[in-house]
């Protein structure tokens, strides 16, 4: 780590200090060990978002017919994904001021009074650590449209520009292929009622952009300016989920239940201002960007009249993320 963050340090401050170089090459390690954690349960809540509703039936649509829908996500945030605990001993160049520990806010979060000192060359510098959206609920409104293809497939696309809520911006987009497996053991002339299971594959690219107020970044001497003001953070999640479902129509009611596990790629990005250390941040935390795994559950309940249905989802995992949804068939 020491070694990647030298050789993208090197060419921008040659003319430095040794000295200078290697408490910077220190400071940005520390920081990617606290960006890490005050990351991650906001790329896992864009994950949920964005892979929660793919699908309101396993049955599939009848060849050419249509489903549009609008859909509205609601993704309250858990004590357990709005902190975490900082030790001293974690850190090479960070002290954390006045403790050795402290517990401070993920992007999820709120606000902190946890300052960290440290120093670069013979300069003394403050951090406020990162404060997090302060947001109890996100709530993420979007379209989608699902078309009947041959051999009971169906074809569902998604797309939203951007969606302003509170103090968070949102925009998606992406597509998911069903097939409908349970017409192999049923039958082209199953009863409406009867039993359907289907699998789903689907690909999302979900830009979450989350603002809270701006902190510094600046030295104990007032005479200096400020390093950086740090006041977002753009996670782009890519996520390829893969879905089994079944679904049971009773009378008007359709229940439906699922299992997924996506497979994401994350890209961070802080905005602000300050570009010659944000720009070496925003270097460093290619090093974040990893691929993971994620299994959750879903269960939800379908209510149909004429062309028309509503349909309710809850994704149930590291969150609760809760899906509400009106359709009309065409």
């Amino acid at each position: 780590m020491h070694c990647i963050a030298f050789l993208f340090l090197f060419p921008v401050i040659t003319a430095a200090q040794n000295t200078y170089l290697t408490d910077v090459e220190d400071f940005l390690v520390d920081m990617l060990l606290i960006s890490d954690k005050y990351v991650s349960p906001a790329a896992q809540a864009a994950v949920y978002q964005s892979t929660g509703s793919w699908y309101s039936s396993a049955k599939s649509l009848e060849l050419y017919q249509v489903d549009v829908s609008l859909h509205v996500n609601a993704l309250p945030v858990s004590d357990a994904q709005k902190s975490f605990v900082v030790n001293d001993s974690d850190f090479t160049r960070l002290d954390i001021r006045d403790a050795q520990t402290a517990e401070v806010p993920t992007a999820l979060g709120g606000e902190t009074s946890v300052f960290y000192d440290f120093i670069l060359g013979e300069d003394d510098y403050e951090l406020q650590t990162f404060e997090g959206a302060n947001q109890q609920v996100f709530y993420y409104p979007y379209l989608q449209g699902s078309i009947g293809l041959w051999g009971q497939t169906e074809l569902t696309l998604q797309y939203v520009p951007e969606v302003k809520i509170d103090a968070s911006g949102y925009q998606t987009f992406g597509g998911a292929i069903k097939h409908n497996i349970s017409q192999y053991w049923l039958g082209g002339n199953a009863d409406s009622q009867a039993l359907q299971v289907a699998v789903q594959v689907a690909y999302s690219l979900f830009d979450s952009k989350i603002f809270f107020d701006g902190f510094e970044i600046t030295a104990t001497d007032p005479d200096q300016a400020a390093l950086a003001v740090i006041n977002s953070l753009t996670v782009d999640a890519n996520a390829v989920t893969g879905q089994l479902i079944a679904s049971k129509r009773v009378d008007r009611f359709e229940f439906v239940g699922a299992l997924a596990v996506s497979a994401n790629q994350f890209t961070y990005t802080m905005g602000g201002e300050g570009d010659f250390l944000l720009g070496l941040l925003n270097e460093a935390f290619k090093a974040l960007e990893d691929t993971s795994s994620m299994m959750r559950g879903n269960i939800g309940v379908n209510y149909h009249f004429d062309n028309w249905y509503v349909a309710s989802n809850i994704t149930i995992g590291k969150f609760l993320n809760t899906n509400f949804s009106i359709h009309y068939k065409l």
